[in-house]
């Protein structure tokens, strides 16, 4: 079993996300994060979603490279939002 199989095995399929994203660091590859982004595309919430990138606090303006930490999808809280969902991707 690769790497893309244990993240896909671990993921909750209701959001998306892995489920103890909190607990350790999940190493994304290029083929696990493909797969991810195509889980979110089966759904119609997940494939008309808007993508934004969350960066973290208090990071230094030279930074440009980031890891992605988490990707997931969230209900846009926003009244009179044009898009009900957005694919958020957490980088540290």
């Amino acid at each position: 079993m690769d790497e893309a199989d244990k993240i896909l095995k671990e993921l909750d399929l209701k959001t998306g996300t892995p489920r103890d994203l909190r607990l350790r660091y999940v190493n994304y590859t290029t083929k696990s994060l493909i797969q991810v982004l195509e889980n979110f595309c089966k759904s119609p919430e997940g494939a008309n979603a808007a993508v934004m990138m969350l960066m973290p606090e208090g990071r230094s303006p030279f930074q440009t490279e980031f890891n992605i930490r988490e990707v997931r999808l969230i209900e846009n809280k926003l009244v009179n939002a044009a898009e009900k969902y957005r694919l958020a991707i957490l980088v540290e």
